[in-house]
């Protein structure tokens, strides 16, 4: 249960950090390139005498580690396209509610995986938690020309959590940490490819601030992929995913409310108890 806690409190910092990235300007581009680098040196560094790069490519899970590595940057561009054509709330919802695709998988897959009735109220109440805290008039404006977005991030943010959480109980095992490493490792190239790319079409600067908020947010990002492939790996996908999903999108508002002064109305207040409760229904099952 540990990893889960620190896979929520880990993954909340990620968000206050884009929060701050927001108010002393850095430029996302460039910064999650570098989060990318950070991370994967971070891991090949901790597991240095446990690999060996020419055999890296020999490794039956490096495949999967591939994939979630284009996955990372497909996502995280798609989010961002998303929430500014169809709108911020429709696309954060979009991604949460994910959580069924790894919950309905897990269950089908593995055999000692069940949905109790306990379970069930809690997945759906975890959905109604995140309908309820995303809520508000101004960002709620959906765009029926850009929908087609948030059902993709829907279901490639499912995939993703999906393929994680088969690769981890069935691929990575003990090689955890240079695992997260590859897949760091391929979303840096994919990242500095595109920072090169935009460097050689807009002139755009490398600045020193962006590099320095890179590797804070590789760090972190790091920290939070680690803790939810050990989470994930000892705690059963039905009450993984919604706990996690619940836990940082609580977590996640209140500290937007107490440290950023973001304004919650009633509606909002009763999504942060929904999903309370919700950790605590699925963790009493």
């Amino acid at each position: 249960m540990l990893y889960l806690i620190f896979a929520i409190i880990t993954s909340t910092a990620i968000f206050v950090i884009f929060k701050l990235f927001q108010r002393y300007r850095i430029d996302l581009v460039q910064a999650i390139a570098v989060n990318y680098i950070a991370a994967a040196a971070l891991g090949f560094f901790i597991d240095r005498d446990n690999y060996h790069f020419n055999t890296l490519l020999q490794q039956e899970w490096m495949p999967f580690a591939i994939i979630i590595g284009i996955l990372f940057i497909f996502t995280f561009q798609l989010f961002a396209f998303s929430s500014q054509t169809a709108g911020v709330a429709i696309t954060a919802i979009s991604t949460k509610i994910s959580v069924v695709i790894p919950v309905l998988v897990g269950v089908l897959i593995y055999t000692n995986e069940t949905l109790s009735i306990f379970k069930i109220i809690g997945l759906v109440l975890a959905i109604v938690s995140f309908l309820l805290v995303f809520q508000n008039n101004k960002n709620m404006k959906i765009n029926p020309r850009f929908m087609l977005l948030p059902i993709t991030l829907f279901l490639a943010n499912g995939f993703n959590d999906t393929i994680m959480t088969y690769s981890q109980r069935n691929h990575a095992g003990e090689s955890t940490i240079v695992f997260i490493s590859c897949v760091f490792l391929t979303s840096m190239i994919i990242g500095i490819i595109w920072v090169l790319i935009r460097y050689i079409l807009y002139k755009e600067k490398i600045l020193i601030r962006n590099i320095n908020a890179g590797v804070i947010l590789g760090i972190f990002n790091f920290l939070s992929t680690y803790y939810f492939f050990k989470g994930v790996d000892k705690i059963e996908s039905a009450v993984f995913f919604p706990v996690l999903n619940t836990g940082i999108v609580s977590l996640s508002a209140l500290t937007g409310v107490f440290f950023f002064k973001e304004k919650f109305n009633l509606i909002n207040w009763i999504g942060i108890v929904t999903a309370i409760v919700t950790i605590i229904l699925i963790a009493i099952s």
